[in-house]
């Protein structure tokens, strides 16, 4: 048995959809933040149908819903069958309060560590963190790096940064744990489907609009972005490698795109003059906070060479942004940019 946690969002959804789709995959325990069982059950059934037009009794067997908030942990009979891990829940709010960003990312961290300690047949744990751990660290930022002396852009960074830190204590007294660090996550290669349009989404929804004419970025800046496909893949071939231990850079890496880059690339997509680029302009037109703008002048590279070196054993590999570019912003048009929510099924259907 599987426990996935975040199973109602979007990376979650995309490993969920991988895992149903085995014939004979195993079951999948998803804690759902629900009053009772029924309403957890009804959740899950929309994160489903939001995958299949109609997902079928075997899918819906194989998956056992559980109302629950992981930051206060698990207690179910099932607990006892889990023998892998994957922790995807968390706050990716970048402007949360500390302490509510802390009682999510460090709290649902510890809890969900604690539960697969408890597990009698564990043989796996992956926890999602995030590449920008790094912070404001400038320069390459090695899988095998964590506390570099960096600062931090937002609570987000920071409480992840907290939570690998207690990932990297228990893997130290022997739990069997990876960390998987994906940087910038856009929609599905060959569709762009996605169901979260935030970080960069946002900015460039602007753009489309006519909103955003300059913005605060520094040229060069270095926005690593990948497919959501690569990461789900990437998850599911990490928690399936025995010898997966440490952390892994799920990332564009050498194929990072600059600032400039994803403007123009912007600018082709929708057919605008390119944004000017500019440190004095104002971040709010670009996201009405400026809460994504810290991210338009990244001056780190993530190193990827053990995530790369293990990924390609079992043939998966990033999609270059640059080419998906197109795919990703007429899926966000035609989706209204979120408003409208296809059914993955109909949208891969169309793709083919």
């Amino acid at each position: 048995m599987i426990l996935l946690t975040g199973a109602t969002g979007y990376l979650g959804t995309l490993v969920l959809a991988r895992l149903l789709d085995e014939p004979q995959g195993a079951q999948v325990l998803c804690p759902v933040r629900a009053t009772d069982a029924e309403a957890a059950r009804e959740r899950m059934d929309a994160v489903l149908e939001r995958i299949w037009f109609e997902p079928g009794r075997r899918r819906r067997a194989r998956v056992l819903p559980v109302a629950a908030d992981i930051t206060g942990g698990l207690d179910h009979p099932a607990v006892r069958q889990v023998t892998h891990v994957l922790h995807c829940a968390a706050a990716v709010t970048f402007d949360q309060p500390l302490d509510d960003a802390r009682a999510i990312n460090v709290g649902g961290t510890r809890a969900v560590l604690d539960l697969a300690a408890r597990a009698p047949r564990l043989e796996r744990v992956v926890h999602v963190s995030t590449a920008y751990v790094a912070g404001r660290h400038a320069g390459p930022f090695l899988e095998t790096q964590l506390d570099v002396g960096q600062r931090f852009r937002n609570t987000y960074e920071q409480t992840k940064f907290e939570a690998e830190q207690l990932v990297a204590a228990r893997a130290a007294a022997g739990l069997p744990v990876a960390v998987a660090r994906p940087s910038i996550v856009m929609g599905e290669a060959g569709t762009g489907w996605t169901t979260s349009f935030n970080v960069l989404y946002p900015p460039l929804r602007a753009y489309r609009r006519g909103l955003l004419r300059e913005a605060p970025a520094a040229r060069d800046g270095l926005l690593d972005i990948v497919t959501g496909d690569y990461v789900a893949d990437g998850l599911l071939a990490l928690l399936q490698a025995p010898q997966a231990e440490g952390a892994y850079h799920l990332v564009a890496g050498d194929g990072a795109l600059t600032v400039r880059e994803v403007g123009d690339l912007a600018a082709d997509a929708f057919d605008r003059p390119a944004v000017e680029l500019s440190s004095a302009a104002t971040a709010r037109a670009a996201d009405g906070d400026g809460v994504f703008a810290p991210y338009f002048d990244v001056a780190c590279r993530f190193d990827d060479r053990r995530a790369r070196a293990l990924l390609a054993q079992v043939g998966v590999t990033p999609t270059s942004a640059a080419d998906e570019f197109g795919t990703l912003m007429r899926y966000a048009d035609a989706s209204l940019w979120g408003k409208r929510r296809p059914v993955r099924e109909a949208v891969v259907a169309r793709a083919a």
